[in-house]
């Protein structure tokens, strides 16, 4: 049998050919998911770089993380966001600026912006979530549970007495009162108040501030707790132009949470009196001074504003001061018997509840602005008197009301000032506390630089971005997205 000679050569090139083929396929393959992540880590640098750019200002006033997205126009400008987001991208690829020479190959064709949050979507919910952040960070566990139980009891406190007074009220329709009380409290449907005689006898009057209140009433009470009116602040703003009075811009496509927490009120509550000054502050300001009492009362000057929280303070005193009088024995018996000796005198007996009750509110009111005029001087004011802390005897009435020195005596019992507006604050909505606040951040923010034309509703807080990058002449879509939360 005669052998032959073969070669492998043509069967190794065969082989190799087809293992050529799998490595090519494997490293094309390789490069492809390479070039998937190296786009996708693109794309997160772009944006991490972005939102590496917050607003300094912002943060270090208010503890706030936005990109202010007007970069100093009145407008959101989202082509200079997507703009910079795309070229940070592209350089994380090429830092060099030698083209498209990356291993895996990859280009950027196109994308666009997707999805983006403002801080005054959804009434704020971004900007609240973020206020209550940082005061949960800043306040104890231990320290926010008993500012909501003080808050809570105080309030609820604050109600009883204004229903005590109505059933005072309804129990003795024909009683002289406050009619600012009663306006807290007002009668049953059919009670008339009997008017209080316009003039007592001389002998008499020196006891009977009923006239002198009317007349104080009518000057208003401002003058009476401020010791030098003219002192206070002039400021006016133009409301119009704040953000709860313009059309805001609206983000897209990302929604940030819904927040209904019970303690997202107290913590804008807090972040308010942390931040933003108020009567009592030692801080000076060049605009609005007074804050918080814009907070509180909405109105376009300072001193409108400071004459509301004063009024509203005043009635929460007088409201607690009557019921004090009405069921203290010997208080009540001082007034019954100075009631009892002006009617005989008018030879109307029969009038004395209607003197004593007048006498009571006038009392009332008497103590009311002596308390205010103590929180206006940063002093404490018990919520409930007692015999200890009253002030003003019956006797005094009226020379304390005629009266242009404020002496106040200083207490270590009751809430001072800041407490008091706290307790105003928590009667507000949330979306109110929210707005307003918002108000003053874009305010102080426009004072702090006039030329930077800060808008609240410009203030990013999430951004997700859609590209098309292209690999070895292939298209692929990535999504990315990124957050301050």
């Amino acid at each position: 049998m005669k052998c032959k000679r073969g070669s492998i050569t043509i069967y190794l090139c065969l082989t190799l050919t087809i293992i050529l083929s799998l490595f090519t396929a494997m490293l094309k393959s390789i490069r492809t998911a390479g070039g998937r992540v190296i786009i996708a880590s693109a794309m997160d640098q772009g944006l991490f770089s972005l939102f590496a750019q917050y607003d300094k200002d912002l943060l270090e006033e208010y503890d706030l993380f936005y990109i202010n997205g007007g970069f100093g126009s009145d407008s959101l400008q989202m082509n200079a966001l997507y703009e910079m987001v795309s070229h940070d991208a592209m350089y994380s690829l090429d830092p060099y600026g030698h083209g498209n020479r990356n291993f895996f190959g990859a280009d950027f064709v196109s994308g666009s912006i997707t999805g983006y949050v403002l801080a005054t979507d959804q009434t704020g919910n971004s900007f609240v979530d973020q206020v209550s952040e940082h005061m949960k960070s800043s306040l104890a566990a231990s320290g926010i549970q008993q500012l909501s139980e003080t808050i809570n009891s105080q309030s609820k406190k604050m109600t009883s007495q204004q229903e005590q007074l109505k059933q005072i009220i309804s129990s003795d329709p024909i009683s002289v009162y406050d009619q600012e009380i009663a306006s807290a409290a007002p009668q049953e449907p059919g009670s008339v108040p009997v008017q209080a005689p316009e003039e007592f006898p001389a002998e008499t009057r020196d006891i009977n501030p009923i006239e002198l209140i009317r007349n104080i009433r009518k000057s208003g009470t401002l003058g009476l707790v401020v010791k030098d009116p003219d002192a206070l602040s002039p400021f006016k703003i133009d409301s119009s132009v704040m953000s709860s009075h313009r059309t805001l811009n609206r983000g897209m496509g990302l929604l940030p949470a819904s927040h209904s927490g019970g303690t997202d009120k107290l913590m804008m509550m807090e972040y308010l009196m942390e931040k933003f000054p108020n009567f009592t502050s030692s801080e000076i300001t060049d605009g609005l001074s007074y804050q918080i009492e814009y907070v509180i009362a909405g109105k376009d000057t300072d001193t409108e504003n400071l004459k509301s929280v004063v009024k509203q303070l005043r009635q929460i005193r007088a409201i607690s001061n009557m019921i004090y009088l009405y069921f203290s024995p010997e208080k009540k018996a001082q007034a019954d018997l100075a009631a009892a000796g002006i009617s005989s005198s008018m030879l109307i007996p029969v009038s004395q509840p209607v003197i004593s009750m007048a006498l009571l509110s006038s009392w009332a009111y008497a103590e009311s602005i002596s308390d205010v005029r103590s929180l206006l001087d940063g002093q404490k004011v018990p919520l409930v008197k007692s015999d200890s802390t009253w002030k003003i005897s019956l006797e005094g009435l009226s020379s304390f009301l005629t009266s242009t020195e404020h002496v106040t005596q200083s207490s270590s019992e009751g809430f001072d000032y800041s407490w008091y507006l706290r307790f105003l604050l928590f009667k507000q909505s949330q979306a109110k506390l929210t707005t307003s606040a918002m108000d003053l951040v874009e305010y102080n923010m426009n004072l702090i630089n006039p030329d930077g034309h800060f808008h609240i509703d410009n203030c990013v807080e999430s951004l997700e971005i859609e590209a098309v990058w292209e690999i070895d002449y292939n298209n692929y879509n990535i999504c990315r997205n990124y957050s301050y939360q």
